[in-house]
Order: C-alpha cells, then structure tokens, then sequence
C-alpha cells in the first residue's frame, strides 16, 4: 500500500530553514488526508524536492553522497533526509538522470515503488512563476497536494495506465495525462465539443439542475469517445476515463484545501478560478468540473472507490450518482 500519511506536529525549530516550506506542504497534505480522504497511514514514497544548488530528498541512489539534514517526519515517524548539491543533475529513484528545471510529478520504480519529485518555491519563483489569483505560497500548496495524490493512486489507476501501455504502441505520442489533447488538439471539430462537453460539467457544479446537466455532461462525453476513438484509437476510451479521474482528483485535493477554513481559507468560486490557471489542460479542465458536480450528488463514501487496487473511475462515480434516487 502507498501513500496516506499522517504527519506529526512539526517541530520548525529544529529543521533547517531551507526545508521549512516542506513542513507547509507536508501539513497541508494531512489536512487533506485526514479530513477528505480518510485513508489509514501508508509507506511514504520516495521523494525529490531541489532548489537551484541543493536536492533534497529520501532516497540514497539520489543522493549516494548526501550529508543527514533534520526535516519533517511523516506519520510520527523521522524520515532519513539528505542534502547534496545536484550540480545541474537529478538522479531520480528509478535511476534516471534528468536535467534540473521546472518540474512536479509523481512516477514509479520498475518494481512498482511510486517517488516523488518537486522543485522548491525558491526554484519556481527565480522561473517567473506567480499567481495573482492565489499567491505562489498557496498555488504551490496546490501543485503539491494534486502530484502528491497520484503517488496514493498508484496501485489502481497507474496500474490500470502501465497495462495498456504493454498492450498497444503509441507510435510517436508519448503516453501521458495529456494523449487524448496530443492526439486532437489541432482538430477544432473535437475541441467545440470538449469544450462544451467540459462547460457542461462546470454548470453543473454550480446549478440547481447538476442532476439533469451531469446526464447531458456524461451523453456528450459518451457521444465523443465513440465519435472519434475509432481503429486505433479505441484504447483512448480506457485512457480518457482514468486520467479524467486521476487529474481531476488532484485538482479536486488542491481545491479543497485552498477552500479550507485551516488550509488557504478561500471563497470557493476563486479558488476554482485561480486553480484552473490557462484552463489548457485538458483532462485536468474537464475532471476538476467532474468531480466539483459529484460532490454534489454523491456521498462523501465515493472516496472510497477512487484509491486501492480496483478504483472506479470519475465517469462510473457520475453514472451511478445519476442513477440514485
């Protein structure tokens, strides 16, 4: 079982002042945690922060040099951290060397370990990266918290992802969240009816009539996939639905805490809008607007479906949330 940790009390004063930014993220995910999802402590995954001289990180084959610094415990327990200088170069868990630059995102070990990876405040805000919606501070809370949860749904829906990348070829499209906007993005036919499809969704999620316009949401959804992933590209029915779910959840997480009365304390309908930044990413836009109309007609049980190693996808959540009575 992966992550869900969680996290003791943090003692700042006895932690680096470098990593005192962690300490925030790491509160805002048990807050997450504890109050939405509910889940019972798990094993952390390895994890890779960086600023622009230093990484910090859990992992030895990261840092087979590194010097034990004092950072934040998961789960009342003391995590081993280590400080080395990168020299421009990451060593990722699974042995990958990546040049240093802009980077959130969670990933796997061959052996099906998930690891995390994660450029400090420092590092986004020396990239020009800000957010007048939100702050950088609270918008990086965000990033966090939405990359964090995928190391949590690893054993389903990243399971359900690596077998229908043995299973087909992709030719020259890299098989990411993004497949389904790499494949159509330069088809204005399709973008007319993703946007809609996706502007129907969000209605929903702010309407008296989410029943009836998540039914319309979920038809238009179904009258796409079997329009244009023919041949081919039948697998992107499979591919559309999980990462629907698994992007939508993570801006769903960042939501909830920039909505918190103890997280960043935001009117929701600004929280939603700074969140949702260039609204350029497809399958992020649209599973935000899925999952923002379920919780308004579904239990807060529908939680449960969505981590272990037989999740339900956003699509399953909101056909059966329609169905009810």
């Amino acid at each position: 079982m992966l992550l869900c940790l969680h996290l003791a009390p943090l003692c700042l004063k006895a932690q680096e002042p470098d990593l005192q930014w962690l300490g925030s993220w790491f509160n805002a995910w048990d807050l997450a945690c504890t109050q939405l999802f509910r889940l019972p402590p798990a094993t952390p995954p390895e994890m890779v922060f960086y600023d622009d001289t230093y990484v910090y990180t859990s992992s030895a084959k990261t840092a087979p040099s590194g010097t034990p610094i004092v950072g934040p415990s998961l789960y009342g327990r003391k995590i081993s951290w280590l400080k080395m200088p990168h020299k421009d170069t990451l060593i990722l868990p699974d042995g990958q060397r990546v040049p240093v630059g802009l980077m959130s995102f969670a990933a796997a070990t061959g052996d099906g370990r998930s690891f995390f990876v994660m450029a400090a405040p420092s590092f986004w805000k020396a990239a020009g990266v800000e957010s007048r919606e939100l702050t950088l501070e609270k918008m990086l809370t965000g990033v966090f918290l939405h990359e964090f949860a995928h190391t949590r749904q690893y054993p389903g829906f990243g399971r359900m992802v690596d077998s229908v990348e043995r299973k087909n070829s992709f030719g020259d499209m890299q098989l990411s969240d993004d497949i389904v906007q790499d494949y159509f993005r330069k088809d204005s036919a399709y973008t007319r009816l993703f946007l809609s499809e996706t502007g129907t969704f969000y209605e929903a999620s702010d309407s008296d009539e989410t029943r009836v316009l998540v039914k319309k949401g979920l038809a238009m959804l179904k009258a796409r996939q079997e329009k244009y992933f023919t041949g081919n590209k039948t697998v992107l029915t499979e591919l559309d639905d999980v990462f629907l779910s698994m992007e939508g959840l993570g801006q769903y997480v960042a939501v909830y805490w920039l909505t918190h009365p103890q997280g960043g304390n935001m009117p929701p309908a600004e929280a939603v809008n700074g969140f949702r930044r260039k609204r350029n990413q497809w399958s992020q836009e649209e599973g935000l607007a899925m999952f923002l109309a379920l919780t308004k007609l579904a239990k807060p049980d529908w939680l449960n479906d969505q981590f272990g190693e037989h999740p339900k996808t956003i699509v399953q959540l909101l056909e059966q949330a329609v169905a009810e009575k």
